[in-house]
């Protein structure tokens, strides 16, 4: 279960692959939309729900109702009974469940803008790829841009990772001023960028539905419904309408629009996608080896897990064979051995600066795997628990993260070599959380695990 194993590891955009779809999953506007109001050029930031080709993480997926990240409104109807079932990988079942338990999306998410030819490198400046915090008033720093080119989506990726409880928007400027996407052998500046008739659409400062309340209300003279009924049934036209104009409601009523113009300095006009998503509310102590949020060594005694968000100190406490706690340290090294006395490390623990400092008793021995694991006992001053960063929730999963052929189980998440690199770290602590022993000791259980790592000491 040491670093090395999980150093490159990358998590790829929050369901990849599934939180693509709108909400209510009535929307039939696919690719037969024509392109109104766009100019004629090749290549558009796209914006189609009928292929999934949109921007994520989304907003459209957080159920109304309970405030949280809903699969149902993907489409995926997720096991309550994980070990039980056979519809998916135990580990993909385990992964939409934490997704379902958030009211927003993970820290560690990075996100993507898809477009209909691979963008520019030398195009994707900061004026031009924008993240805008509603909730802050400010304009989101620190982000590195990519293009995947097999999938021709722009990546973009949070260096230090979103803030918690925060109301993300996120826009590509396109048009004149805008990103680039490569063209002809003739173009080689690339060419323009421009906005789908989706998000044209979207953009409208007026109803779609002509005012009308229900679908079976709107006039049949509405522009939009003569737009959409010469390319498919006056019934699909109208179901469509209504839920193009409820995303179109929802960013007014964010503000979405207005936020980026007057934030992100990106007027509406050269918007050619925008999206908005939210972070979970509760704090997290980070795990991404790709971002630098591991573990930071002191000497040769003291570890720091550096928390984003509030923690309430009166939570934090050292477990002990003679004391309960919400913070472990581990010597899995010796316990391996079955040195029960010296895998159980003394230790304190405090909050200082943000983080969790843990200092050991003793000396902690060079070249040993040290386990550090936090309980959701401890909470923030609300009494909300924190919640498990994403590669936590995968290397506590009780199903393997590949399969016998080495492909994912987590496919829409995490990509076969992630996986490979964090199944090592999961058969680990698999082996530790399933001991019988250990399991009576501790009274630890998967569901109750916030943050779970271990490393070659002194190195995470």
């Amino acid at each position: 279960m040491d670093g090395q194993r999980a150093s490159r590891s990358r998590i790829r955009p929050i369901a990849g692959g599934l939180l693509l779809l709108w909400i209510g999953g009535a929307l039939a506007l696919a690719g037969c939309m024509p392109d109104i109001g766009t100019q004629t050029v090749p290549e558009a930031m796209e914006f189609d729900p009928g292929t999934g080709r949109v921007p994520q993480p989304t907003v459209l997926v957080i159920n109304p109702a309970t405030g949280k990240i809903d699969m149902s409104l993907a489409g995926v109807t997720v096991p309550a009974d994980c070990l039980a079932q056979t519809a998916m990988p135990v580990a993909q079942c385990e992964f939409y469940q934490y997704l379902q338990s958030l009211d927003g999306f993970p820290t560690t998410a990075g996100a993507i803008a898809p477009a209909t030819a691979a963008l520019i490198p030398a195009s994707l400046k900061a004026t031009n790829v924008v993240v805008v915090d509603i909730a802050r008033q400010k304009t989101f720093p620190d982000l590195a841009f990519g293009v995947d080119e097999a999938t021709k989506n722009l990546t973009i990726d949070p260096t230090a990772g979103w803030d918690v409880g925060a109301l993300y928007v996120g826009a590509v400027r396109g048009y004149a001023n805008g990103v680039k996407a490569v063209g002809p052998v003739e173009a080689v500046d690339g060419i323009e960028v421009v906005a789908s008739s989706v998000m044209f659409l979207l953009k409208e400062e007026t109803s779609l539905m002509c005012g009308a309340a229900t679908a079976a209300d709107i006039p049949a003279s509405c522009p939009y419904m003569t737009l959409l009924t010469q390319q498919m049934p006056d019934a699909e036209a109208r179901a469509s309408l209504v839920s193009l104009e409820a995303v179109r409601q929802g960013l007014g009523a964010l503000g979405a629009f207005g936020a980026m113009t007057d934030l992100g300095g990106m007027p509406k006009a050269e918007q050619a996608v925008l999206w908005a998503f939210p972070t979970h509310s509760a704090s997290v102590i980070e795990l991404d080896p790709t971002k630098g949020l591991l573990p930071k060594v002191n000497g040769t005694r003291e570890i720091r897990l550096k928390v984003k968000g509030e923690v309430d100190p009166a939570t934090v406490t050292a477990w002990s064979l003679d004391a309960p706690g919400t913070v472990f340290l581990l010597d899995l090294t010796a316990l391996a051995n079955d040195d029960l006395g010296g895998g159980l490390p003394a230790f304190s623990v405090a909050v200082a600066d943000g983080a969790l400092v843990l200092t050991a008793d003793a000396d902690l021995p060079d070249g040993h795997t040290i386990a550090t694991l936090v309980t959701t006992g401890v909470k923030n001053p609300a009494g909300v628990a924190l919640v498990a960063p994403p590669i936590t929730v995968l290397l506590k999963s009780r199903g393997p993260l590949v399969d016998a052929q080495g492909h994912s189980q987590v496919p829409s998440d995490v990509s076969d070599g992630d996986a490979a690199q964090l199944e090592g770290g999961r058969a680990d602590f698999a082996t530790l959380l399933d001991d019988e022993l250990f399991a009576s000791l501790t009274g630890l259980a998967r569901a109750d695990l916030a943050y779970v790592y271990g490393f070659n000491f002194p190195n995470p």
